[in-house]
């Protein structure tokens, strides 16, 4: 059998090659990870912008397609300035707009309370954007054999589709949530470009809902049973017996133990949904010839889970940047790339480069990378 990729024998007008994605750790994580808190403490959290793009060049750096490194170009004083504009033009006037009205009239006026809706309403709104727009800064500053990525639809557009999304999942009860995942996925994948090839999406939500509705059903129970469970209790130990050893402060303790059992039994449930999505996902996206297929598990997206949470608690969140490392790394173990890709005629992208990097998505605490 002759090789695809041997330049004697591949065809002149396709020399696609196999692509392979694996993630090659290197040491020093621990380090930036504890000089990183140390000087975000120091400078009162304005380091967190280069702190941010210390830990992506890290993990970035890890990646390697075909053997060779992803890089990341993006610059912390790129990440401040987004934020500061977003600030400036956006927080600041909201904020004293509100300390204005609520001092002008009052803070329990119809007015004030009219202003602080459309506020929320607003962040809702722009929401959509502010990950759109992240997701194009950080493609624009990742290269791999020096070209880099973009999107290049409008965020406008992203942003409204997102916002209808949340509006029906509440009318629907959370079960349009395939269906609009599908569409928010397929609409920013075909944006997509790396050089200026692009992706492709395509698939339905329809093998998603057996694992939502299994999901669905099984959280409603587990809620509806724990509110019952919890009420029964306390109603049991205050009026049917009396309030015979019954405190205020037990009960809001055994209340705190029970949500927290509650949370990590619904995060963990989900994660039978979450796993077929994601390989729903993979399996609906190509790139020139390549199609992707991802093999994640309930079990192993619950093991990352916990993984993670015991990691954040007991480092006090300094250890955030090995949460991304196993984020990461649990994806490139798990991605197969079947198919070829023309590597030698993707051409470096023409879209402009954004001058300022996530502003909104830093000032709605979107993503902590």
């Amino acid at each position: 059998m002759t090789s695809l990729i041997d330049p004697q024998v591949a065809s002149p007008a396709r020399r696609g090659v196999p692509i392979a994605v694996t993630y090659v750790p290197r040491p020093g994580l621990a380090s930036l990870a504890v000089i990183n808190f140390l000087l975000i403490v120091v400078t009162l959290s304005l380091y967190r912008f280069w702190a941010k793009t210390r830990v992506r060049r890290h993990i970035w750096s890890c990646i390697h397609i075909n053997g060779e490194p992803l890089e990341y170009t993006g610059t912390g004083k790129e990440l401040f300035l987004g934020a500061l504009v977003v600030f400036l033009v956006l927080i600041l006037p909201i904020i004293l707009l509100i300390i204005a009205i609520s001092i002008w009239l009052g803070p329990q006026h119809p007015l004030t309370a009219m202003l602080q809706t459309g506020v929320t309403i607003l962040v809702l709104l722009l929401t959509g954007m502010a990950i759109y727009r992240a997701r194009r800064y950080r493609l624009s500053r990742t290269l791999w054999r020096g070209i880099r990525g973009t999107l290049v639809g409008s965020s406008w557009r992203y942003s409204l589709l997102y916002f209808g999304s949340w509006l029906l999942k509440i009318f629907t009860l959370g079960w349009s949530t395939p269906a609009m995942n599908v569409e928010l996925q397929q609409r920013i994948t075909r944006d997509m470009r790396f050089g200026e090839t692009p992706f492709t999406f395509r698939g339905s939500a329809g093998r998603l809902y057996p694992a939502y509705a299994l999901c669905w059903f099984l959280v409603t129970i587990m809620v509806v049973f724990g509110i019952a469970l919890g009420g029964g209790l306390l109603y049991s130990l205050y009026y049917a017996w009396g309030g015979v050893g019954f405190s205020w402060a037990k009960a809001l303790a055994a209340g705190g133990i029970a949500a927290v059992a509650i949370y990590l039994l619904y995060s963990l449930t989900w994660t039978i949904y979450q796993a077929r999505e994601m390989n729903a996902f993979a399996a609906y996206t190509g790139f020139d010839s390549a199609r992707f297929r991802l093999t994640a598990t309930a079990v192993s997206l619950g093991a990352l889970w916990l993984g993670n949470l015991f990691i954040f608690l007991f480092t006090i969140g300094i250890g955030m940047p090995f949460i991304l490392q196993r984020n990461v790394r649990y994806f490139c173990d798990r991605l197969t790339i079947d198919g070829t890709v023309d590597v030698e005629s993707i051409r470096q992208s023409r879209q402009p480069l954004l001058k300022r990097g996530e502003g909104l998505a830093s000032a709605f605490d979107i993503d902590s990378f």
